[in-house]
């Protein structure tokens, strides 16, 4: 698996490749310490992962850097390592594309764990992360029927209809479905905003995400 790093401090980002490197199969490609220098190097070539820093010692933050892979590289998985592990830097990370979110205090312990979960297709929130969630309808909840409630928390953490669907023993078709009715019943557009409800009505549990 090919890896890309942005991050401004040189020792930081050493130390995660080193660590990401100690994997077999994985190789950092990029480096980068500034959103410039990130832009043009995925330009030349795209690993299929990227971790970035929020605040770097840029103009641009780790969170323009998001938006612009969201745009112009969608199929790169994203997960963001920063010292930031509260509201509003998670909230707006999530909401760009970011799969998985590490606190760097815990970085050494979590990180390969997260790049795991995120390869998969699978949300990681390390465990040192605060989530500020929504106030979620019970009335709307309760109109989802009993397979739609079975599925909810399976789409909020990531998975897509064909690992829906072999979760729970039914047809992709049948599992798109269900995903297109959760999200129109709930009112939602994005996995991240699913996340916040099924967090907030007990579906999901933050340490599943860890």
């Amino acid at each position: 698996m090919q890896i890309g790093i942005i991050e401004d401090h040189l020792l930081v980002r050493d130390s995660f490749k080193k660590l990401l490197e100690l994997q077999s199969g994985w190789q950092v490609t990029i480096e980068a310490s500034s959103v410039a220098e990130a832009k043009l190097a995925v330009t030349l070539e795209q690993p299929q992962l990227f971790i970035v820093d929020i605040s770097l010692s840029d103009d641009e933050t780790g969170l323009t850097f998001l938006s612009y892979l969201q745009q112009r590289f969608p199929d790169i998985k994203l997960i963001v390592a920063s010292m930031h592990d509260g509201d509003p830097y998670v909230n707006q990370a999530l909401r760009l594309g970011a799969l998985g979110y590490v606190s760097k205090r815990s970085a050494a312990e979590e990180l390969i764990d997260a790049v795991k979960s995120v390869a998969a297709g699978r949300r990681y929130l390390s465990k040192d992360v605060r989530l500020v969630t929504s106030q979620a309808s019970c009335a709307s909840v309760e109109q989802l029927t009993k397979r739609e409630r079975q599925a909810l928390p399976l789409f909020a953490k990531g998975l897509n209809a064909k690992q829906v669907a072999q979760e729970l023993g039914m047809m992709p078709k049948t599992a798109h479905v269900h995903k297109a009715n959760i999200y129109a019943k709930l009112n939602v557009s994005t996995s991240f905003e699913l996340l916040k409800i099924a967090i907030e009505i007990g579906a999901v549990q933050l340490d599943e995400l860890a």
